[in-house]
């Protein structure tokens, strides 16, 4: 079964190059997705401007749309094939659905690439970016031991490294230390006061502790497991730091510690991290800002910068959904109340959509959003302006009435013996046959498929 992070990768590489020359020109990574979000909508117009024009053609069968939900509104079969046949004269229901799922297809690829800027944006190498993350990785473990957890699960830690190899194990021996002092005062001032000393990492401290639970799949599973003499909390942090670098997002959760630890990485041996790599980390670091705020990042529902992101999205999805309903309403009357209360909820899904894709991912998709909805309002404004409702209805009209001349043509071929010459020629010949005359022929020929059927001899004349 296909995974939705190969589905991502599958839409977000073509896209990935298509933002990355806009990257490296501009080196930022906001005003990349800014360039790319109008690119693609410049690229989208032609359909834009054809889904208004197939709109315009299918209001054209508003009045007999509403007359056949009215009469077959108990009787939803014979609603479906008084559609179908309005469908077969050019009724399109779904004609403006394309560019909306496309839409949404490019969501899921600037996703992609906003979750993974060494590969799309730095095109680092596979191999360069693993290291980059196994040192993220590191980093993070190395962090629970030094300056976020009680000193105990430290001093266990630094006894297993000595090679005192039981000792994590809870035992007769030692298992009663955690349970006989947990209440004591004393024992909490030891092993639950924080060390300052810890706040900045070295990179021999990523080695002795990080790399434990990198390097050896057995020491992971002894820390973590439910023999181990670490406490809870701390096993709960291991286990959440190895899952969270198993998703898509792990390239931006390496470079968020990289902004955090920046000299732990300038550290590492060039084995692990080439200097190349390492400016090019610095490069990223520094393009993902954007005024001021970090598009890496994902915003919270709390008072910090980043929540403009997601009110920026949510406010022009709104304006973006009024005004798309004016101008129905304007344009089209008749189909206004078409879809019922139902269409109208859906409508305004949109804008709570936006506004919670806008606090689920970081905030460069956010931005994307938001700009492709204020694109959108200023596209569908101009377009009205284009593309007038009168314009396009007579328009509509007129090949309505060329589809319906053309369904009333028929061309017949006839081989002809020339009267003078003797010769045989073909002749094709297209006449326009009245509405009485296609019904007659229709019968005839449904006469005439009868009378194989059954054996009998057909005489054309009989149906004039």
């Amino acid at each position: 079964m296909i995974s939705i992070d190969f589905l991502y990768t599958i839409i977000g590489t073509p896209l990935g190059y298509v933002m990355w020359p806009i990257y490296l020109l501009l080196q930022n990574f906001g005003w990349a997705i800014l360039i790319f979000t109008i690119i693609v909508k410049l690229a989208m117009l032609p359909l834009q401007i054809k889904q208004q024009k197939n709109m315009a053609f299918s209001q054209l069968f508003a009045p007999k749309v509403k007359e056949i939900q009215q009469k077959y509104r108990n009787n939803r079969e014979k609603q479906a094939e008084e559609m179908q046949k309005l469908q077969a004269q050019g009724y399109n229901p779904a004609g403006g659905c394309g560019p909306l799922v496309l839409t949404m297809v490019i969501l899921f690829g600037v996703i992609d690439v906003v979750y993974k800027p060494m590969t799309h944006m730095e095109h680092l190498s596979s191999s360069d970016i693993s290291n980059v993350i196994t040192v993220a990785k590191e980093t993070e473990y190395t962090k629970i031991f030094l300056n976020e957890y009680n000193k105990q699960d430290k001093e266990i830690i630094d006894k297993y490294l000595s090679g005192d190899q039981n000792i994590i194990y809870v035992t007769t021996e030692n298992g009663q230390l955690t349970h006989e002092y947990k209440d004591n005062e004393e024992y909490k001032t030891k092993y639950e006061e924080k060390d300052p000393s810890a706040d900045q990492l070295t990179i021999e401290q990523i080695n002795k502790y990080g790399s434990l639970f990198v390097t050896s799949d057995d020491a992971y599973t002894q820390f973590t497991g439910d023999n181990s003499r670490l406490t809870a909390e701390t096993k709960s942090r291991i286990s959440a730091i190895a899952g969270k670098y198993k998703g898509m997002q792990k390239e931006l959760l390496a470079l968020q510690v990289y902004e955090q630890y920046p000299d732990v990485f300038k550290s590492c041996n060039e084995s692990v991290l080439s200097n190349d790599v390492k400016g090019r980390l610095a490069s990223l670091s520094s393009n993902m800002m954007f005024c001021g705020l970090n598009f890496g990042s994902t915003p919270k529902l709390a008072f910090e910068p980043l929540i403009i992101i997601p009110i920026f999205a949510f406010i022009l999805s709104l304006v973006q959904t009024v005004l798309s309903q004016y101008y129905s309403k304007k344009n089209n009357p008749e189909m206004a109340n078409a879809g019922g209360a139902g269409m109208k909820v859906m409508l305004y899904i949109m804008p709570l959509f936006s506004l919670w894709i806008s606090f689920s991912v970081p905030a460069g998709v956010g931005f994307y959003w938001g700009i492709n909805y204020a694109l959108g309002i200023v596209q569908t404004i101009v377009l009205q302006k284009l593309y007038s409702p009168e314009k396009l209805r007579a328009e509509a009209e007129q090949k309505m009435k060329e589809r319906k001349l053309k369904d009333r043509q028929v061309t017949t071929t006839a081989v002809v013996t020339d009267a003078e010459s003797g010769e045989e020629k073909t002749v094709t010949k297209t006449e326009t046959l009245s509405q009485k005359e296609i019904n007659r022929r229709k019968l005839a020929a449904a006469r005439k498929a009868d009378a194989e059927k059954y054996g009998e001899e057909y005489h054309e004349e009989d149906d004039d």
